[in-house]
């Protein structure tokens, strides 16, 4: 089994779950953007639908992503509109 390496661990550097919200919302937004600009989708009513499938009081990782790209969602209709 081989060492741990101290130098290559503080090559690594700190990845936390906010990081995991940055990097799908800078994939997942400019696709919806997309998708709304060709009528395929309807980013707020997308927004609704994620949050109304979210169990109430869920407080897993995967539901924060969730709800933190729902909001996205709403944050960049409403500036959108606002041009």
């Amino acid at each position: 089994m081989p060492q741990n390496d101290p130098a290559a661990d503080r090559a690594i550097p700190p990845f936390a779950g906010a990081d995991i919200v940055r990097l799908f919302t800078m994939t997942y937004l400019p696709l919806c953007r997309l998708l709304a600009a060709g009528g395929a989708i309807d980013p707020v009513a997308l927004a609704r639908r994620i949050d109304a499938r979210l169990p109430p009081e869920e407080t897993t990782s995967w539901s924060a992503v969730a709800q933190a790209l729902a909001q996205v969602l709403r944050d960049d209709a409403v500036s959108t509109a606002r041009g």
